[in-house]
């Protein structure tokens, strides 16, 4: 059985800057497999510069909200991605938190599902998804080809 799919912000960009794929990106958000990460929305919200790309980012969390497919870290997932954070300092050495927290959260919480996340960033969260099912966390990742 396939895992349930959670494109991190990347991806949404990716799918952003290529209009021509929303209608199919939203048909898969209709088939029930992809969640999207309320981790990655705020980014991509955050990142919007134009009308355009926030009502397209709302009509896919409109579609997404329809089918209760937002994924929301919860407190414990809060919490293991400090964990996991800390775990990756021990062993490799220094890094901002800030700068991986969202990446980490977004792994974290499509574990919960027993998810991939699905990302043109491949190194950084595979690196992470290394550290998470080192920790128990049953989680992959899905590479896509840059554009």
């Amino acid at each position: 059985m396939a895992r349930p799919e959670v494109p991190d912000t990347t991806m949404l960009i990716a799918r952003a800057r290529d209009r021509g794929v929303w209608p199919a990106f939203q048909s898969t958000i209709a088939g029930g497999r992809l969640w999207l990460s309320c981790v990655a929305i705020a980014e991509f919200y955050a990142g919007t510069r134009s009308r355009d790309d926030t009502l397209i980012l709302d009509r896919i969390v409109a579609a997404a909200r329809r089918i209760d497919r937002i994924l929301t870290p919860t407190a414990d997932e809060w919490a293991i991605a400090g964990r996991l954070i800390g775990r990756y300092i021990r062993q490799y050495g220094q890094l901002r938190p800030r700068d991986h927290l969202a990446d980490v959260l977004i792994l974290v919480s499509a574990a919960r599902l027993g998810g991939a996340v699905v990302t043109l960033n491949v190194r950084d969260f595979e690196r992470w998804a290394a550290i998470a099912t080192g920790a128990g966390l049953d989680v992959t990742v899905i590479p896509v080809p840059q554009p």
